[in-house]
């Protein structure tokens, strides 16, 4: 329960000083259009290019929430939300941006450890924001209720 609380706290700081979001994606005209995106609405950003980048610097950089591509080079979505769920303490959901509108897909991403699967043409900068948002505040939730 205080762990939630302590999450809540920080993923709801009306600054948005507390708020990082980990934007990973081998597209850098996609991780441009989010970054833009996500410091306008008050996150704390950062990028990486493909899963094994991000995934060494995961520790440091305990991020609020991660946006990830399924389709990338050394180390792919898969292998990465597979590696943060079972080599890294980190809790942060993970929301899977894929141009792939594939059930099959969705399900492997979800199977192996992602919170959400989005296609990327469904969304702009702006809108993505917002379902993060909404989605933190349900997820939060969820884990508030898990852990009574």
């Amino acid at each position: 329960m205080i762990r939630s609380f302590f999450w809540y706290s920080r993923c709801m700081d009306v600054s948005g000083q507390n708020r990082k979001v980990l934007i990973i994606d081998d597209n850098a005209d996609i991780r441009l259009i989010y970054s833009t995106s996500f410091e306008l609405a008050g996150y704390k950003v950062f990028t990486s290019k493909d899963g094994l980048a991000a995934i060494t610097d995961i520790k440091e950089i305990d991020p609020t929430v991660i946006i990830l591509d399924l389709m990338m080079p050394e180390m792919d979505g898969y292998d990465f939300v597979s590696n943060l769920r079972g080599n890294t303490s980190c809790t942060a959901p993970v929301i899977v941006m894929s141009a792939y509108p594939d059930e099959e897909k969705k399900k492997k991403a979800l199977d192996w450890g992602a919170n959400l699967y989005l296609v990327k043409t469904d969304y702009t900068g702006e809108t993505l924001v917002n379902t993060v948002d909404k989605f933190l505040l349900n997820w939060r939730t969820k884990t508030d209720n898990e852990s009574n």
